[in-house]
């Protein structure tokens, strides 16, 4: 009885012992496994090909993905300020550029952003295709200008989608973008280019003001344009 009770323990320890060795090798089999990498973690898939080199309004671009936020508000159709029409085909012409390998995307805004979304998937680039290019001339000749203006919704949204360069193009109506929305802009957008144009008639009256701040910041170009030249041009 004596016997078979030391052996009863002893083989018990035992079997203990082994079990204990293949949950060690076990786990160290888990460990040794590479972990799996998060979507932040994962390398950014570049499109393939040559960057675009885009131009609009004479403010050159270069890289492979775009954004353009255009304002839409009523004071770009006023009476003596009809800019949104010469926008429009400055826009399409510029799109013409971009080829299948690159990709873009549009916002017009007011109060509130209008996104092109042939997707389905708003907020999402697309590539450069011919239909796609089609899709977007109608998308652009289909805005309206009306409304008030909130320019910092409209370069947030730009910036979340992440492209090389955003072309920001706006009279620089009330209400501007004031040091702090500045600030946010540049912690948020870091690397991502910012060029400014701003459309308005007659001459430049403000030589610093938040376009020509936005554009410095981020490393990009600031350019004004007069609509009544551009007007006399168009003639």
């Amino acid at each position: 009885m004596v016997f078979g009770f030391r052996f009863s323990v002893f083989g018990g320890w035992r079997a203990a012992l082994v079990s204990f060795f293949v949950l060690a090798g076990f786990a160290q089999a888990i460990a040794a496994e590479p972990e799996e990498k998060t979507h932040a973690q994962r390398p950014l898939v570049i499109s393939p090909g040559e960057k675009a080199k885009v131009s609009l309004f004479g403010v050159e671009g270069e890289g492979y993905k775009f954004v353009f936020a255009f304002d839409r508000s009523g004071s770009m159709d006023s009476p003596g300020h009809n800019a949104l029409p010469l926008v429009k085909a400055e826009l399409i012409k510029c799109l013409e550029t971009i080829d299948s390998v690159q990709q873009f995307q549009i916002i017009y805004y007011n109060e509130r952003p209008k996104i092109f979304n042939p997707t389905g998937q708003p907020g999402r680039l697309v590539f450069g295709t011919e239909q796609n290019k089609t899709l977007a001339a109608k998308f652009i000749n289909s805005v309206v200008a009306d409304g008030g203006t909130a320019h910092d919704d409209a370069v947030m949204l730009a910036v979340k989608m992440n492209p090389d360069v955003i072309y920001l193009l706006t009279d620089g109506d009330e209400p501007k973008l004031g040091p702090r929305q500045l600030e946010r802009i540049d912690r948020l957008g870091a690397g991502i280019i910012i060029n400014t144009i701003q459309f308005a008639p007659g001459a430049k009256d403000d030589a610093d003001n938040f376009l020509v701040k936005l554009a410095k910041q981020s490393g990009g170009k600031y350019a004004y344009v007069d609509i009544t030249k551009t007007e006399k041009k168009k003639d």
